[in-house]
């Protein structure tokens, strides 16, 4: 675990430090602008958890997502970098697309060689229909449909053509208005991936629950749990639960980043993780520009 680090202390420190400076400047902004007021974007607030607001009509986005998931049972190491492009419609639905990049360094086994690589992985799209409105109703809900094709299988490092098809509803709350709310994800995820005897069929799903609060202007710090269940041999076979914080800081009009982090925890009562079928550590460092 100790070769991974570097990286952590980068991934948590470089956003940290890009915040302090750059919120000084849009906080004396707003001091000399006490009247200026728009609505809050709540999509990346919180960690993993995704918000449920998709922008304004003819607002586009660009957005850089890197994940790295480390610590099996066996060595492994996967990292994956999405870069999407993102346009809200009229009628409160925004359409992206998406290329993935990844690097790896797995060994399945003692006595089995490691396992390292990298580059173009595949592609993705969504499509995001915003029903409620937070100006309208009690909350922001959100239903997104997002396609996916990968070349790499991420528990191997092995080729593989693996096509998805994620279904999910996001939901966010304001608990105190422009300062504390609560976002809810439910995210069903079934694909399938050819194999050398056919196809194979396999299924995850994803339930979270997560709390930001604004500690300063533009500066959110929240918690989150995610339960985590599914593998190639079924939806229920296997599960883990994840608990970590986050950070968010929107530096300008259109830049923002966030930095989190989620550790695995025993969810059951033998006090065990499931380190076969899920990593131990997550983390996540996203920047988001706005055009």
């Amino acid at each position: 675990m100790k070769r991974h680090q570097p990286l952590v202390q980068k991934l948590l420190a470089v956003p940290l430090a890009v915040a302090i400076i750059g919120l000084e400047p849009l906080q004396a902004h707003e001091a000399a602008q006490p009247g200026a007021h728009e609505e809050l974007d709540t999509e990346h607030i919180f960690g993993f958890t995704e918000g449920a607001y998709i922008g304004e009509k003819g607002e586009k986005e660009i957005e850089n997502t890197a994940v790295e998931r480390f610590g099996k049972s066996r060595r492994y190491s996967f990292f994956e970098n999405e870069t999407a492009f993102r346009y809200v419609f009229p009628d409160n639905i925004r359409l992206s697309f998406g290329t993935l990049l990844d690097g790896y360094a797995i060994q399945e086994g003692a006595g089995f060689p490691r396992r390292t690589g990298g580059g173009f992985d595949g592609a993705i799209g969504e499509v995001r229909w915003q029903p409620l409105q937070r100006s309208k109703s009690p909350l922001d809900l959100t239903l997104s449909f997002s396609p996916e094709w990968r070349r790499i299988d991420d528990a191997t490092g092995e080729e593989a053509n693996s096509y998805s098809g994620q279904a999910a509803i996001l939901a966010v709350a304001a608990i105190d208005p422009d300062k504390l709310f609560v976002g809810f994800n439910f995210i069903y995820e079934p694909g399938v991936t050819r194999v050398s005897d056919g196809w194979q069929n396999e299924s995850s799903l994803e339930v979270s629950l997560a709390a930001s609060y604004a500690i300063a202007p533009n500066l959110f710090a929240g918690a989150e749990v995610r339960y985590l269940s599914g593998s190639e041999q079924g939806l229920f076979s296997s599960h883990a639960l994840y608990i970590g914080p986050s950070l968010y800081a929107k530096l300008s009009d259109t830049l923002a980043v966030k930095v989190t982090w989620s550790e695995q925890v025993p969810d059951g009562p033998n006090g065990r993780l499931d380190l076969e079928n899920f990593e131990r550590h997550q983390a996540l460092l996203l920047l988001v520009k706005t055009f």
